[in-house]
């Protein structure tokens, strides 16, 4: 098992994505190996595989008993996940048993398009924006299309990005932007395909979903919006709730 750093995301931050994404491969099932083993296969410190596993038991992905060690919760697989943007839309359509490819491209803008700016609302940030366009193909097929907006005047280094970054605006924020991304509020939206409306691939009148994500600081602060078309026909995403 190593680690996949995303460039500049803090070392405890990259052993968390690799312990999930470990997980999310079966290669631990039921329980995780004790914090002396798990910074041994990861060649790092205890504190900082402490620090990792704090972060998956906030997120619900596993949870610590003294007495049992570390257990795996059942709920954990990428259909779940996905929502919460713990895990990249990669993995979840390969986990579905799809070819995967992905195109990304990233712009600086004066003028934001109008879904856009409505779901900046009040937050809408003056000067330019960073605007960052996915589009996730299945088998071929254009399945999952986002759309990330981000003021330019939060980036901390905008000569530092990289041409593909890291999976989520939480790891993108932690990396890039001034202060971290504490949260963020998801409405789903069930949408019909309109002329203009989505770029996925689907005739006029079919049904998707669409996630409107509005990303925080723990001030409550927005840092970020994010629109998210998926193709129902690819991806149903679960909501898991714990007592």
């Amino acid at each position: 098992m190593a680690i996949q750093p995303f460039n500049k995301a803090p070392l405890v931050d990259q052993v968390r994505g690799t312990i999930l994404k470990a997980i999310l491969d079966k290669q631990f099932v039921d329980k995780l190996p004790n914090e002396d083993d798990l910074a041994g296969m990861l060649n790092v410190s205890r504190t900082t595989v402490r620090g990792a596993l704090a972060s998956l038991e906030r997120e619900g992905i596993i949870t610590r008993r003294r007495a049992l060690g570390t257990t795996i919760n059942q709920h954990v697989h990428p259909s779940a996940l996905a929502l919460q943007r713990l895990v990249g839309f990669t993995d979840l359509l390969r986990e579905k048993g799809h070819d995967v490819h992905v195109e990304a491209d990233r712009s600086r803008v004066e003028r934001l398009p109008k879904d856009l700016v409505a779901a900046f609302g009040d937050s809408l940030p003056d000067g330019e924006t960073f605007l960052t366009d996915t589009r996730f193909y299945a088998d071929g097929h254009l399945a999952i299309c986002i759309r990330d907006a981000v003021p330019w005047s939060l980036l901390q280094d905008p000569s530092g990005l990289p041409q593909q970054g890291p999976p989520t605006q939480f790891d993108f924020a932690r990396a890039y932007l001034v202060e971290p991304i504490d949260h963020a509020v998801v409405e789903i939206l069930a949408t019909v395909s309109r002329s203009g409306e989505t770029r996925l691939q689907m005739p006029e009148g079919e049904a998707f979903t669409r996630l409107l994500e509005r990303h925080y600081t723990r001030e409550g602060r927005m840092m970020a919006v994010s629109l998210v078309d998926v193709d129902n026909g690819y991806v149903v995403f679960e909501v898991v709730r714990r007592m």
